[in-house]
């Protein structure tokens, strides 16, 4: 919600000071205006939330002019305090066949469950840009008397709290190891790791109704499928390869055609991090990040043309813990809002049937000038973290253990960006994602 308020018009006044109580001044634009024919000046200010409301359509006194103005100040605070009383962040993991729901205490971190939703297979997640829809892969009985079950993705709307409605159930045609939904919220991407495919589905009205997807064959291990900020290409890395595919994309259409060039190279080195995996972009600069999960574990840095749609690799971190003999890969990647930190998620695979290994999240600093890294260090957490999300607040990170079935809470620490455990909860088998959603209030 926000406001445009046109405050006043007064005859041969001048007003040095519009600073509205308890508002800041950046808040605050004032713009005056001599009209010719009365010398009559008009102040207008306006708080940027949005919306307008316009006040004082006839020349009024300097003394009903600064009633208007704390009317409208304390109009602007009810508004802000309500919104804020409202705002809720919510962590989404899908495991054993569900997704729980929790509501996050925005002051410790700690985690409260509030609903749990049905979906066989649960998996991979994806949420539309406006915080309203959530997509889940999964499976569904086979149709039409059919045996067995197909893969399928589940539409959620995401309610008051955070609580989710099935609002939609379909058949996939394929399974999608990624989900990602396009700026306009028609389209939904994903990826098949096994036939090296990227798949884009149209919406209907917010929900995924199943047919068949436009298909982009890539190559093999193609891991997850990625839309640039701009809505204009989508990034799919594939390990194997050691690439990510670049492809343009039609926002109105919805249609997926490789770029030229059509892919990046990953580094090549024979000490580097290798084979993207996971990808994400700066939130402010023309950068995109990698989890180059082998042969070499660690994290890339590239450089982004959002005009041309192309990679180039700039930076590359092997993150393979000292004085460790076993199997170590990375799998996901995030970076706080403020662009501060970057994490990545190493996985001990030495034993597949271990509880327990030397897994971490790998903490790094973010050069605020160029964006390139520097490790922070290794910090211990559950055991095969395929997944991991940053709360939207940036003040804490949730880590989902698929070899141990348990999830970490830990507060990020705003100064060093160092990770602190603050508890450990059950989850059901094999957590496989998680996501965390801020609303304002609905």
């Amino acid at each position: 919600m926000s406001f445009r308020p046109v405050a006043a018009e007064h005859y041969g006044q001048t007003c040095h000071s519009l600073s509205a109580p308890f508002v800041k001044p950046r808040w605050l634009r004032l713009v005056r205006r001599t009209q010719a024919r009365s010398a009559r000046r008009v102040v207008r200010f306006s708080f940027p939330i949005g919306g307008n409301i316009f006040i004082a359509t006839r020349p009024v006194s300097i003394d009903a002019f600064f009633m208007i103005r704390c009317t409208i100040t304390s109009l602007f605070l009810v508004v802000t305090l309500t919104t804020a009383a409202h705002a809720a962040e919510s962590l989404y993991l899908s495991a054993g066949g569900k997704v729980s729901v929790f509501q996050i205490d925005d002051v410790s971190g700690k985690l409260t469950p509030i609903q749990e939703a049905e979906h066989r297979g649960a998996g991979p997640m994806g949420v539309s840009a406006d915080k309203q829809f959530l997509y889940v892969n999964g499976q569904m009985a086979a149709p039409d008397g059919g045996r067995g079950y197909v893969p399928a993705i589940a539409t959620f709307r995401i309610g008051k709290g955070g609580k989710l409605e099935r609002v939609g159930l379909a058949g996939s045609a394929v399974s999608s190891g990624y989900l990602s939904v396009d700026a306009t919220g028609r389209f939904l991407a994903g990826n098949n790791y096994s036939q090296g495919r990227a798949m884009v589905w149209a919406l209907e009205e917010r929900v995924f109704t199943g047919g068949a997807p436009q298909v982009v064959e890539l190559e093999k291990k193609a891991h997850s499928a990625v839309f640039s900020p701009n809505n204009l290409f989508l990034l799919v890395p594939a390990t194997e390869p050691n690439k990510v595919f670049q492809l343009r994309f039609d926002e109105k259409t919805g249609e997926a055609t490789p770029n030229d060039p059509p892919f990046a190279t990953g580094p090549t080195g024979e000490g580097d991090a290798r084979q993207p995996r996971h990808l994400i972009f700066h939130p402010t600069k023309s950068l995109a990040y990698t989890s180059n999960e082998r042969e070499r574990p660690g994290v890339g840095v590239w450089t982004w043309s959002s005009r041309r749609g192309e990679l180039k690799t700039v930076q590359n971190i092997v993150t393979y813990p000292d004085g460790f003999d076993g199997v170590i890969t990375t799998a996901d990647l995030h970076m706080t809002p403020n662009g501060k930190f970057l994490y990545v998620s190493n996985r001990d695979i030495t034993d597949r049937k271990a509880r327990t290994g030397r897994d971490s999240i790998v903490g790094f600093s973010v050069n605020q000038r160029n964006g390139r890294l520097k490790m922070i260090g290794h910090f211990p957490c559950e055991h095969v973290p395929r997944s991991f999300a940053l709360s939207e607040s940036g003040k804490f990170a949730y880590v989902a253990g698929q070899g141990d079935d348990r999830l970490g809470v830990y507060r990020i620490d705003q100064d060093t960006g160092a990770l602190k455990k603050v508890e450990q909860i059950e989850t059901g088998a094999r957590p496989s994602w998680v996501l965390c959603v801020m609303q304002g209030g609905k």
